[in-house]
């Protein structure tokens, strides 16, 4: 079916309270970059022509912001993009007056959450991402089978809860971000327990998947089997590989989330590992989201027909 109606809905204020509500057919632009890194993801939106008290009420200090995105052909705006506004400003650009808010997913639960932590013999990582969830105030999205790392003579932390959730992690196979105002916590290279995409032509890719490779974030300690000493060097499973491909805008795929890619080119099995959503609504500019795919297991399977 195809998707020609864009829609959108933007929320401002502070938690708890009724907030502002931009609606078509205000003119809003934005940019969402969302990966599984434990930085808070970053969302630019920018509003057309909104009243001075509007413009006032979104510029006031520690508001959340909620963006819905969407087609009117199939559920209408969907949650794209959650966070605390970080920034806010208003400029003149021409006749036109622009409000440009800057939107970081968990930055408050980030910044202002301290934690008091203290564990028995066999505590579990488990136990302890949930209960760290629940004082960051956020909701928890992690598979009942992730590895589960257990501390025989109990766990005491005090400080940040961001610096808890990494020692949680590190050490157990797993990592953690935050998107959309939900602690995700899977499995390294793993993916998400939600349901899986299945990205193909009739379901919004737009042209040819292009191959990606990018060398690794960090580098591994081993051992020098001759020498003994410790060295670090480049881990081949941590360079990325996979694919860079484009769709109509898909606002409820998330970094982790498990995506079947069907082309005439590649086929196989992919882990989300970033995402860019673009959207112009009343201006010439794209509706679409750019996805970073990386092979899970084995190599995917190349079409017979490919060129």
């Amino acid at each position: 079916m195809p998707r020609f109606n864009r829609d959108y809905r933007l929320l401002v204020g502070h938690p708890g309270q009724k907030g502002v509500e931009i609606v078509p057919p205000m003119r809003i632009t934005f940019e969402a970059d969302k990966d599984t890194k434990e930085e808070p993801n970053v969302t630019k939106i920018r509003i057309w022509n909104l009243a001075r008290d509007t413009r006032d009420a979104m510029e006031e200090p520690d508001t959340v912001a909620a963006l819905y995105a969407g087609y009117a052909e199939e559920d209408g705006p969907l949650l794209l993009a959650y966070g605390t506004v970080s920034e806010a400003w208003t400029y003149f650009d021409g006749p036109d007056v622009v409000t440009e808010l800057e939107v970081l997913d968990g930055y408050a639960e980030i910044r202002d959450t301290v934690v008091s932590l203290g564990y028995g013999p066999g505590a579990r990582a488990s136990t302890i991402a949930r209960d760290l969830a629940r004082q960051m105030g956020l909701r928890l999205n992690m598979a009942a089978d992730v590895p589960d790392r257990v501390w025989q003579n109990g766990y005491s932390y005090y400080g940040a809860a961001r610096v808890a959730l990494h020692k949680i992690v590190q050490g157990t196979g797993l990592e953690w971000s935050i998107q959309n105002g939900e602690l995700q916590i899977i499995p390294r290279l793993g993916t998400t327990p939600r349901q899986a995409f299945v990205l193909a032509a009739d379901s919004g890719l737009i042209g040819y998947p292009e191959r990606m490779r990018k060398g690794a974030r960090e580098k591994a300690r081993v051992k020098d089997q001759r020498s003994g000493d410790n060295k670090d060097i480049v881990s081949a499973k941590q360079q990325i590989d996979g694919w860079r491909v484009k769709s109509l805008l898909l606002p409820t795929l998330n970094p982790g989330d498990l995506v079947k890619l069907e082309s005439r080119t590649i086929e196989g099995w992919f882990r989300i590992e970033a995402l860019h959503h673009t959207g112009d609504w009343g201006g010439p500019g794209d509706w679409q989201t750019e996805l970073e795919l990386v092979d899970r297991n084995a190599p995917p399977r190349k079409k017979k027909d490919s060129k």
